[in-house]
């Protein structure tokens, strides 16, 4: 015996029961769509293949979608052409098949009903699988409560998301009120036909939120982050230090940022947006380190990426103790000393460049490298300052003009001089003590560039002297802040750990404490003259109070430590700590 499955009954499902179904309303939709070639505009938005309890009803209507997509249209022929092309016409019964489904229903005027009938019927089977999926969810040990809860609403969620549809008009009906606002955006570049979202990237692209539109703005932790314009950003390509606002203007396609196993690498960015005008707050660490920010700006603790609204003050966050930005140009090494030697000791306000300094061996070396690069120029000594000028041209002048010429080289410097030209490129020239800052120029520079400029700086406005407890200490004192900072940041590229503080009105410091980056320091950068020779190179060492782990973290690591049996001395012998006896040298595991 033959049995037709194309009209055979459905198979119960377990308990004898039939899953929910309409098989007549299934034929009339499919029907319907051969009669009027229009009826898929009514169903195509809510009705999907799948949602056909018989498969031969499904296929055909997906070959009825196929031929809507290619604006083809639809009938008993090129329905059964698609068909054949996707190697089912056979299988469903042929054109015989399509016939009796045409001839089925008498109008296409139901089939919008016809079809949510079928969606009702595919709804309710969506729902009986989803609850034999949660039921195994129950019964499953391995399962832990809290995801078998999330996972059973993500399958009720997806069932209902998929009802919610939108309907379809004629072109005609929106046609025109479109057509207005066309015209209208084009006639005013800045009109916002919606409402605005203050973010005038987004608004610039969609003419803000519109009627009936449901807008979610949402991304994952950490991917989104709002800074004031002008904070500075190191380029990683070029090593420039550049505020966000020329970031976002130059559409810099990278920037640093952390890799998901938590090391600073170069990060592609998505997109700038700018977002408007909006509230900002100051953050400011225990090193120095400051930055305005949104509320909603993440920061990594402890416990993760947090906002800003969620900490408090002294809270632990975490900033790079190293970041080895160094750009590619460079300069003559002995350029670049004499540069930090005009920001450090350089009177460059007025008359002619002035270097004020004791050190023998500094002062020989500023000399020489004058003389060296600049020939047009000779050094004159008044008191504790040297100033640079120009050589007078007196070949045509009288002996009396010679002489008068030679007296007031000092006090009238020729307006060219080749050195305040230079200074002038570096944009240091006519520049008080309290605004010198570091030329833009220097942070494009190399490693080794950048370390004779410091070398020479800190020889000048630093220091390296014992504490009480004979420990050495590095400082760097000036009236400028910005030129503190910029110390300060210069030293993170180099890895050394330091604070930034202000001492007082007129006095902004720079300190290095702890040992590592003491010797760092000396190793990489090091003294021009006598500084150089007050500490041997095998320094002492020992822990400062600067950029350690949070007392959290040693909480946790208390609690692994005290697991294995280990006690805290023992953790820090097997780490390589060594007690120290004398009285300054007592000894704390924990940092």
């Amino acid at each position: 015996m033959t049995v037709d499955l194309r009209r055979a009954p459905a198979p119960p499902a377990a308990g004898g029961r039939v899953p929910p179904h309409n098989l007549e309303a299934e034929a009339s939709v499919l029907g319907s769509l051969m009669l009027d070639r229009n009826a898929i505009v009514r169903v195509a938005d809510f009705l999907r293949p799948d949602d056909f309890y018989l498969d031969h009803h499904a296929q055909v209507f997906r070959a009825a979608l196929n031929l809507y997509d290619r604006a083809d249209p639809i009938d008993l022929l090129t329905l059964a052409s698609e068909l054949e092309k996707m190697l089912v016409l056979e299988r469903i019964g042929g054109q015989v098949f399509l016939a009796e489904l045409e001839s089925r229903v008498p109008t296409a005027a139901n089939v919008e009903y016809y079809g949510h009938l079928v969606e009702e019927a595919a709804t309710k089977r969506k729902l009986i699988s989803a609850g034999g999926r949660i039921t195994a969810l129950g019964f499953d040990d391995s399962t832990p409560a809290g995801q078998a809860l999330d996972t059973a609403e993500g399958v009720i969620f997806n069932i209902a998301e998929g009802r919610i549809t939108q309907d379809f008009v004629a072109l005609k009906d929106i046609l025109k009120t479109t057509w207005d606002q066309i015209e209208q955006i084009h006639k005013d570049q800045s009109v916002i036909s919606g409402v605005p979202s203050g973010f005038n990237d987004l608004d610039a692209k969609t003419g803000g939120f519109q009627k009936s539109d449901l807008i979610i703005i949402a991304a994952r932790p950490g991917v989104g982050k709002c800074l004031r314009a002008n904070s500075l950003v190191d380029d990683p390509v070029t090593g420039a230090r550049l505020t966000i606002e020329q970031f976002v203007r130059e559409r810099r396609p990278i920037v640093y940022g952390l890799s998901p196993g938590g090391r600073i690498e170069w990060r592609h960015i998505g997109d700038w947006v700018d977002s408007g005008v909006q509230p900002c707050f100051a953050v400011t660490t225990q090193t120095g380190r400051r930055i305005e920010v949104t509320g909603h700006h993440p920061f990594l603790t402890v416990s993760g990426w947090q906002p800003l609204h969620d900490l408090v003050v002294g809270d632990a966050i975490a900033v790079p103790r190293a970041l080895p930005s160094f750009g590619k140009e460079s300069m003559d090494p002995q350029r670049a000393r004499l540069l930090g030697y005009f920001i450090g000791d350089g009177g460059l306000s007025a008359g002619s460049p002035a270097f004020t300094n004791i050190d023998p061996v500094i002062i020989e070396d500023f000399k020489s490298i004058v003389s060296s690069h600049f020939p047009g120029c000779h050094v004159a000594q008044r008191g504790l300052s040297y100033f640079v000028a120009a050589w007078p041209r007196v070949r045509r002048l009288a002996v009396r003009e010679r002489l008068a010429a030679y007296l007031h080289r000092v006090r009238r410097p020729i307006a060219k001089s080749p050195i305040i030209g230079w200074l002038t490129h570096f944009g240091l020239w006519g520049k008080k003590a309290e605004v010198k800052r570091f030329p833009d120029q220097v942070w494009r520079w190399n490693r080794e560039t950048l370390r004779e400029l410091l070398r020479a700086l800190m020889s000048c406005d630093g220091s390296i002297f014992a504490t009480q407890n004979g420990r050495p200490r590095i400082e760097f004192a000036v009236a400028s802040e910005g030129l503190a900072k910029d110390v300060h940041h210069a030293f993170v590229r180099f890895g050394i750990v330091s604070r930034l503080y202000r001492k007082s009105e007129r006095c902004w410091r720079v300190q290095i404490t702890d040992s590592e980056s003491v010797t760092r320091y000396q190793a990489e950068i090091g003294w021009i003259g006598e500084k150089a020779n007050r500490f041997p190179q095998d320094l002492p060492q020992f822990r400062g109070n600067n950029g350690h782990l949070p007392i959290a973290v040693w909480k946790m690591v208390g609690q692994v430590a005290s697991t294995r049996g280990l006690s805290w001395a023992k953790l820090a012998v097997a780490s390589g700590e060594r007690a120290r006896t004398s009285k300054f040298e007592t000894y704390n595991p924990r940092t």
